[in-house]
């Protein structure tokens, strides 16, 4: 291949590889054309966060976990206040619940391997962007808590299996659509040897107040659905944020192997009449160089005898007269 024609194939290898690395490595959610997403119930939003806020710290959030916990044991405490011994019970579970909540720590996503890499948030954060997370537990529910640079931002919020009841995730959506109002339908194309399916991705609310609300299928691979709930400007960036790095780390095996590894600039093909003949015409460039061999002569220097016996006056210092022709039997004087 000439060397215009690699750079070519170079020029539409590394075109190629930037409009794949401008797709994403899941496949894309289709949106409604010109439809926004519909307006959750304000009251049932305002359930869903509790008494966390946006922009508190990972402490402030931990105080508020012991806090909401401890309101939870409210009822048990009073439904058992004749039986001292089942009362006791239950305070001594709550103590236990709060020693756990306490010793939470805050997970940070600094580029060290974590155990949440691959798991049901593995799509929620992105390493080196000062993002970290708490983890928390409700009556149904197992709560993540996403800080970016120690502001809380967003609530994952991951069902239990017996809250799910073997429900299809259709099914799930309606329930959650009875709670929060009618929702958006967001589908994406997934495309496999069998040819491409139309699989609804997740439900999606707008909010009053500026949230995002999103219902997730996690089931393919962890049996669960989340509703994700999250500041809206805040999400926006970190979505923008996570699209980049992961342009960033997508490497195009194609051209990396084109650029960077040695190739042959002749054509593979241009030999073929050779292999068909089974004759090989070497052509320039085809013969390996080798060392290039100056033949000298069989000389050797005169002896001091041979110099005098030339000119008997050397030996006496004296210089040859000018303008004495060389005979034929002179052999060349020589300087030592």
């Amino acid at each position: 291949m000439t060397s215009i024609g690699r750079s070519l194939l170079c020029a539409v290898l590394l075109a190629a590889a930037g409009s794949s690395a401008r797709a994403a490595t899941a496949p894309k959610a289709k949106k409604p054309a010109g439809k926004s997403a519909p307006v959750a119930s304000t009251d049932e939003v305002t359930k869903l966060k509790g008494d966390f806020k946006w922009g508190m710290t990972p402490d402030e959030v931990l105080a508020k976990m012991v806090e909401t916990g401890d309101a939870s044991y409210e009822d048990r405490l009073k439904k058992t206040a004749n039986d001292p011994t089942k009362q006791d019970r239950v305070r001594k579970e709550m103590l236990s619940e709060e020693e756990v909540v306490k010793k939470n720590r805050l997970v940070k996503f600094d580029g060290q391997k974590t155990g949440y890499d691959v798991s049901i948030i593995d799509q929620e954060f992105t390493h080196g962007n000062h993002e970290s997370m708490l983890v928390g537990k409700d009556a149904n529910a197992s709560r993540y808590f996403f800080f970016v640079d120690d502001r809380l931002y967003k609530m994952y919020i991951a069902f239990d299996k017996d809250m799910l009841s073997g429900k299809e995730f259709r099914q799930f959506g309606q329930m959650m659509q009875a709670r929060f109002g009618k929702a958006r339908e967001v589908f994406v194309d997934e495309r496999s040897k069998a040819g491409v399916t139309h699989k609804l991705d997740h439900y999606e609310w707008a909010t009053k107040g500026g949230d995002t609300l999103r219902l997730v299928d996690r089931s393919s691979f962890y049996d669960v659905y989340c509703l994700v709930i999250a500041d809206g400007p805040a999400a926006a960036r970190e979505a923008e944020v996570r699209r980049a790095h992961a342009k960033g780390e997508r490497a195009d095996a194609l051209v990396e192997t084109v650029t960077n590894s040695k190739t042959d600039s002749r054509d593979s093909n241009d030999n073929v009449i050779d292999r068909i003949t089974g004759q090989q015409v070497r052509k320039p460039g085809d013969e390996q160089a080798k060392d290039v061999v100056v033949p000298m002569p069989n000389v050797h220097a005169p002896t001091p005898d041979e110099v005098n016996r030339a000119d008997p006056g050397a030996a006496e210092g004296s210089k040859p007269a000018k303008g004495k022709a060389k005979g034929k039997g002179d052999k060349p004087s020589v300087n030592l």
